[in-house]
């Protein structure tokens, strides 16, 4: 039986990445876009990063944390959406009463998990923690405790980000 602990223990278990799918982001489809093979530390789970950017509007984003071993430790055959970090793009309600309006974040749910809503995460929350695609990945990279990023084109930008990168157009107090 999984429990919210061990899905969220999951995204935080430190993680090294083992390749990219291409050595920066290409455009396809109006989406700048790349993947990475990740594993934790003790090889015990097996991950992909997925990252979208589009090329019309930088602030739509979408940057993802997926979970492939899952068959390994519970009945189900594909892969699970742990964690999403994305910037405001259309949603369904009116401006003002959908969280996908401004920067946000979907995480994943025993609940999602015994629905069977693998690619789907529905806890949904407005977050202040990053208003860019390069702050997003800060801290993507952070919260899930990916070591050792800056040897990918990729990430490199992220690992020489200052406080005021990941404020940026944000207050704080410094």
């Amino acid at each position: 039986m999984i429990t919210q602990t061990f899905i969220d223990d999951l995204i935080c278990y430190q993680k090294q990445i083992l390749k990219s799918d291409k050595k920066q982001m290409w455009l396809e489809n109006r989406h700048y876009r790349n993947n990475f093979a990740l594993e934790s530390c003790d090889k015990k789970f097996s991950f992909r990063v997925f990252l979208r950017r589009s090329d019309d509007f930088i602030e739509d984003f979408s940057v993802g944390l997926v979970w492939l071993n899952a068959s390994q430790y519970i009945s189900i055959t594909k892969p699970i959406i742990l964690l999403r970090c994305q910037g405001p793009h259309d949603g369904k309600e009116e401006i003002g009463t959908n969280t996908h309006y401004s920067f946000h974040t979907h995480e994943i749910t025993v609940e999602d998990i015994a629905s069977r809503r693998y690619t789907k995460p529905s806890k949904r929350s407005s977050t202040t923690a990053f208003s860019s695609f390069q702050s997003a990945l800060w801290y993507f990279v952070s919260r899930c405790g990916i070591i050792d990023v800056s040897k990918f084109d990729d990430f490199a930008d992220v690992s020489q980000l200052s406080i005021d990168d990941f404020f940026e157009g944000g207050d704080y107090d410094a």
